[in-house]
């Protein structure tokens, strides 16, 4: 048998292994409703923990925003279905910045799974606020001159909750 021929098909075989291996992977997806909220607003995530077989990882739902003590509001201690969809809704931190919002589905046997994302903490004023605490935004323009004489138009936007 030619030697370059066989070195070629071990190599190939070898590849072939380790893309199989690479590919098949447990994990565990999660998805935020926006990426971009006030402070303090309900943030829904959800997402699906699936095996590399294509099963749902069936476990409990572990959900932290760096280390804010951020949890699920709307069950105390989450888990996954039978298909290994989960879901959680928060309070986004009362600090304007950028986090880290991991979970961890840890299944029977205490093996974990995670992911994370990111999602800013932000205010946006504008006509039409966002987010889901009721705001009313006041508009007011002005004039103002520059250091170098030019008068522009700027915009003074008040803030205040309904309430």
């Amino acid at each position: 048998m030619n030697i370059k021929l066989l070195i070629f098909s071990m190599f190939f075989l070898s590849l072939l292994i380790t893309l199989s291996f690479a590919a098949n992977s447990d994990t565990v997806a999660i998805n935020l409703n926006a990426t971009k909220v006030w402070w303090n607003d309900s943030v829904n995530a959800s997402g699906t923990a699936k095996y590399n077989s294509g099963a749902g990882i069936v476990g409990t739902v572990s959900l932290t925003v760096d280390s804010t003590g951020q949890s699920c509001l709307d069950q105390p201690s989450p888990s996954t279905d039978a298909n290994g969809n989960w879901n959680c809704t928060f309070n986004a931190p009362i600090k304007i910045g950028s986090y880290t919002v991991t979970v961890v589905v840890t299944n029977s046997t205490g093996s974990q799974f995670q992911n994370s994302t990111a999602l800013a903490v932000a205010p946006y004023y504008g006509k039409t606020p966002v987010g889901s605490i009721d705001r009313i935004v006041y508009e007011l323009p002005m004039m103002i001159q520059d250091m170098n004489g030019e008068i522009r138009t700027v915009f003074a936007r008040i803030m205040v909750w309904k309430g």
